[in-house]
C-alpha cells in the first residue's frame, strides 16, 4: 500500500524547512524582525530617542532588512568581521544622509561620490561588494524614514543597531550548523548533474537521437545546463575554501569535500563526447543497443539525485542494485553486437560504443566509492587555496580606475543613475521619489541582459504586489495584525529572493505598504506612487546600461574565446601527459579542468545574454553561434580523452600516437592565433589526419579517434575565426 500524497507533501515541506538555506534565511528575518518590535509591545517611548516606540521599531526593522539582503555565507571568523564592518559603514552612510538632506546640492554631491566609492569596493572582493551595496541601501532607507524634527543621530543609530542585531543573531543561528549552506549547494550540484544526465540520455532515444536537428537541440540544452552546473561547482568551491581556511580538522567537512571531489569527476565524464552521435544512430539503428545506453544514462542520473538527497538529509548514500544489473546486461549486449557480421567491420563505431560504456562504468565506480566513503572514515582531498591579493587595497582601487574595468564602469553607471534619480525626485517634487533610487540600485546590473531581466521581474512583481495590497490593507486593521503581516512578508521575501526574484518583489511591495501604513497611515496612498516610480527607476536603469560605458556581449567574445582556447590547450596538455605518466587527480589538473569548464560556461552564458540585447547589438550572430558551438564541442572532446586517460605501455616507442598528440596540440595552439593560419595548410592537415587511423585497433583506436576529433574541431575554429572580424564590427 502506497503512502498518501499528503504524507509525501508533509515530508517534502519538513525537509525544506530543515535543509533549505533560503527558508532558514526567511526564518532568521522573521525572528529578528519580531524581536525588533518588542519596544512596541512594552514601551510607549524610550529614553534618549524622541520618536515613539513604533517608529523606533520600524527603523530597527529596516536595519534588519538591509543586513539580511547583504548577508554573506562565510566562516564564522569572517562573518564576525563582516557584521561589524557593515555596522560601521551603515552608521556612516545613514549619518551623512541625515546631515546633508536639508542641503540638496551638497546631498547630490555626497550621493554621487559615496555611491561611486562604495560600489568600487567590489574590486577588493565580494564581501566588500556587499558592504558597498548595503551602505547605499541603508542610505536610501534613511531617506524613507527621514524626519526633520528629530535628532540627526537617531536613525543612524537605530538602523545600525537593527543591522548589528540581525548579524549577531545570524552568527548564533549558524554556529550549530556551520555546513548547512555547503550541504545545500552540494545537493543542488548533484541535482544539476542529474538534470544534465537526463538531458544527455535523449541523444540515445528514438526521438531526438535520430535526427541532426534533434541532436543539435539537445546539445544546446546541455550547454545551458552546464552553465548551472559550473555555477554550483564554483559556489561549492568558494564555501569549501572559506571553511578550510578557518578549520581544517573537521571530519564532516572532509566528507563534504570528498563529495565535491566526486562531483568534479562525474561532471568531466558526463560532459565527454565520443564519436558523432548521429553516426552511431546510422550504424546501429536496427539494434536495441542504443536504448540500453539511454536507460543506463537515466539510471545514473537518478543515482546523482539520490546522492543529493542523502547529502541534504545528512544520510549515507546507498548504491542501487539495479544499476549493477543494467551495466551487466548492456555489457552482454555489446559483446553480442560485436559478433554480428554486418557490424564487425565498423570498428570505429563499435570502439566508440565501448568507450562510452567504459566511461559510464567509471561513473558507477565513483558512485560505489561514494557509498564506501559515507560509511567509513572520510578521505582527505587537497583544497585549492584562496587567492590572496599581492597589492595593498588602495593600489587595487587605483589600478581599477580605467574605462576598461567592468567594476569602474558599473560604479560610474550606478552613481550617475542615482544622481539623476535624486534630481528627478526634487524637480518633480515626488514625496516618495526614493523608490526611483531603490529601483535603480536593485535593477541596474553590469550587463544589459541582466538589467532587462530584473526590469521585467521587478515591474511585474510590483504590479501584482499593488493589486494584492489594496484588498489586504482594507481588510486588515490594528497595529499588531499589520506588524504580524509585515514580518511574514519579510519571511517570504527572503525565502524567494534568491530563487524567484519576481515573486519576492510582490512580498517586498506588501512589506513597504505595511511600513508606510504603520508610520503614518498612508499605505493605501503610496501604492500608485510605487508603480510609477518603479517604472521610472527601471527606465533610468535601462538608459544607464545602454549609454554609460555599455558592455555589449559581442565585445566580450574575442577575450572569452581566446581565454577558452588557451585553457583548452593547457587542459589537453595535462590530459596527454597522463597517458605517459599515469592517471592522476592532482590539484593542478583539477584547477586546470575547472578553469576550462568555467571558461566554456562563461562563453555560453555570454551567447545566451546576447540574445536579450537589442537586435542592432547582436552582430555576426550566426558566425558567433557557430564559434560558441565548436568551442563547446572542443571541450567535450578533450573531456572524453580525459575520461579514458591511463598510462600507455611503451608510450615512448609509440611514435605515431606521439606525433598525433603533437599535431593536435599544434592545432590548438594555432586556434589561439588565427593570424598565423594558412588555409592551404589546413586542407593538407585534414588529409593527413584522415589517413592516420588505418592500422590502429582497440583502445589505441579510441585515443586516435578522439585526438582526430579534437584536431578537426580546432581547425573548424581556426576557419571560423578567419571569417570573423571582431574589430570592424565594434
Amino acid at each position: 500500500m502506497q503512502p498518501s500524497n499528503s504524507i509525501f507533501n508533509y515530508n517534502g515541506l519538513l525537509r525544506k524547512l530543515i535543509s533549505d538555506s533560503n527558508v532558514h534565511s526567511g526564518l532568521r528575518s522573521l525572528i529578528a524582525m519580531s524581536m525588533a518590535f518588542i519596544p512596541v509591545l512594552m514601551f510607549d517611548s524610550i529614553p534618549f530617542f524622541t520618536q515613539d516606540s513604533l517608529h523606533i521599531s520600524i527603523s530597527l526593522c529596516l536595519g534588519v532588512m538591509a543586513s539580511g539582503v547583504v548577508e554573506t555565507d562565510d566562516n564564522s571568523r569572517n562573518r564576525r568581521k563582516f557584521v561589524f564592518t557593515i555596522a560601521i559603514c551603515f552608521i556612516f552612510a545613514s549619518a551623512c544622509v541625515e546631515l546633508l538632506m536639508p542641503y540638496p546640492f551638497a546631498f547630490a554631491l555626497g550621493l554621487f561620490t559615496s555611491s561611486f566609492a562604495f560600489m568600487m569596493l567590489a574590486v577588493l572582493n565580494n564581501h566588500y561588494n556587499r558592504v558597498g551595496f548595503g551602505a547605499i541601501l541603508i542610505a536610501i532607507y534613511t531617506m524613507i524614514g527621514y524626519q526633520a524634527q528629530i535628532s540627526w543621530y537617531e536613525q543612524p543609530i537605530l538602523l545600525s543597531l537593527g543591522a548589528l542585531w540581525y548579524g549577531l543573531f545570524s552568527l548564533f543561528w549558524n554556529f550549530y550548523s556551520p555546513y548547512r549552506s555547503l550541504r545545500e549547494q552540494l545537493a543542488q550540484l548533484f541535482f544539476a548533474l542529474s538534470r544534465y544526465q537526463e538531458q544527455k540520455s535523449a541523444l540515445f532515444n528514438e526521438k531526438e537521437g535520430t535526427s541532426k536537428a534533434g541532436i543539435f537541440a539537445v546539445r544546446q540544452q546541455l550547454a545551458i545546463r552546464n552553465i548551472a552546473i559550473m555555477g554550483r561547482l564554483d559556489q561549492c568551491k568558494r564555501i569549501i575554501q572559506s571553511r578550510f581556511q578557518f578549520n581544517q580538522q573537521q571530519p564532516e567537512l572532509d566528507k563534504l569535500n570528498y563529495h565535491y571531489f566526486v562531483a568534479e569527476q562525474i561532471h568531466e565524464r558526463i560532459s565527454a563526447s565520443q564519436y558523432l552521435y548521429s553516426q552511431l544512430e546510422k550504424s546501429f539503428r536496427d539494434s536495441q543497443i542504443l536504448e540500453g545506453y539511454h536507460q543506463l544514462l537515466l539510471q545514473l542520473g537518478d543515482e546523482y539525485y539520490q546522492i543529493g538527497m542523502a547529502i541534504s538529509d545528512k544520510k549515507s548514500y546507498q548504491h542501487s542494485r539495479r544499476l549493477k544489473w543494467t551495466l551487466k546486461a548492456l555489457a552482454d549486449q555489446l559483446y553480442l553486437l560485436k559478433q554480428k557480421p554486418e557490424v564487425i567491420d565498423n570498428k570505429k563505431a563499435l570502439q566508440a560504443l565501448q568507450g562510452i560504456y567504459e566511461n559510464l562504468e567509471g561513473i558507477n565506480t565513483l558512485l560505489l566509492t561514494t557509498q564506501q566513503t559515507d560509511q567509513n572514515e572520510p578521505v582527505m582531498v587537497p583544497v585549492e587555496a584562496e587567492s590572496v591579493p599581492t597589492q595593498p587595497a588602495y593600489k587595487q582601487l587605483l589600478a581599477a580606475m580605467t574605462a576598461t574595468n567592468p567594476t569602474f564602469k558599473h560604479s560610474l553607471r550606478i552613481s550617475i543613475a542615482l544622481l539623476v534619480a535624486f534630481f528627478l525626485q526634487n524637480i518633480l517634487q515626488l514625496n516618495h521619489g526614493f523608490w526611483i533610487l531603490l529601483t535603480v540600485l536593485f535593477v541596474c546590473q553590469p550587463s544589459f541582459s541582466e538589467t532587462r531581466k530584473r526590469l521585467v521581474l521587478r515591474s511585474i512583481g510590483t504590479l501584482f504586489g499593488v493589486l494584492l495590497g489594496y484588498p489586504i490593507i482594507m481588510l486588515v486593521g490594528g497595529i499588531i495584525p499589520q506588524i504580524a503581516l509585515l514580518v511574514v512578508m519579510a519571511f517570504f521575501f527572503f525565502t524567494y529572493v534568491r530563487t524567484n526574484y519576481g515573486l519576492s518583489i510582490i512580498f517586498m511591495t506588501l512589506f513597504v505598504m505595511f511600513v508606510f501604513n504603520l508610520l503614518n497611515g498612508t499605505g493605501m496612498e503610496v501604492l500608485p506612487y510605487r508603480i510609477g516610480e518603479t517604472l521610472l527607476g527601471c527606465l533610468l536603469s535601462v538608459l544607464a546600461t545602454s549609454f554609460i560605458f555599455p558592455d555589449w556581449q559581442f565585445q566580450r567574445f574575442p577575450t572569452l574565446v581566446n581565454q577558452l582556447l588557451t585553457l583548452s590547450g593547457r587542459y589537453f596538455k595535462q590530459v596527454t601527459d597522463q597517458y605517459q605518466h599515469g592517471r592522476s587527480e592532482n590539484l593542478n589538473y583539477r584547477i586546470t579542468r575547472f578553469n576550462t569548464f568555467q571558461s566554456d560556461a562563461q562563453l555560453a552564458s555570454a551567447w545566451q545574454s546576447m540574445l536579450f540585447e537589442p537586435d542592432a547589438k547582436q552582430q555576426l550572430k550566426q558566425e558567433v553561434y557557430a564559434l560558441v558551438n565548436r568551442c563547446d564541442a572542443l571541450v567535450s572532446y578533450i573531456a572524453a580523452l580525459a575520461s579514458h586517460r591511463h598510462k600507455i605501455d611503451d608510450f615512448e616507442k609509440n611514435i605515431e600516437v606521439q606525433n598525433l598528440i603533437n599535431h593536435t596540440g599544434k592545432q590548438l595552439f594555432l586556434a589561439c592565433r588565427p593570424e598565423q593560419i594558412d588555409t592551404k595548410k589546413i586542407v593538407e592537415t585534414i588529409q593527413e589526419l584522415e589517413d592516420y587511423d588505418a592500422h590502429f585497433y582497440g583502445e589505441t583506436l579510441l585515443i586516435v579517434e578522439q585526438l582526430r576529433l579534437i584536431a578537426f574541431t580546432a581547425m573548424d575554429i581556426q576557419l571560423i575565426l578567419q571569417q570573423i572580424d571582431f574589430d570592424s564590427s565594434k
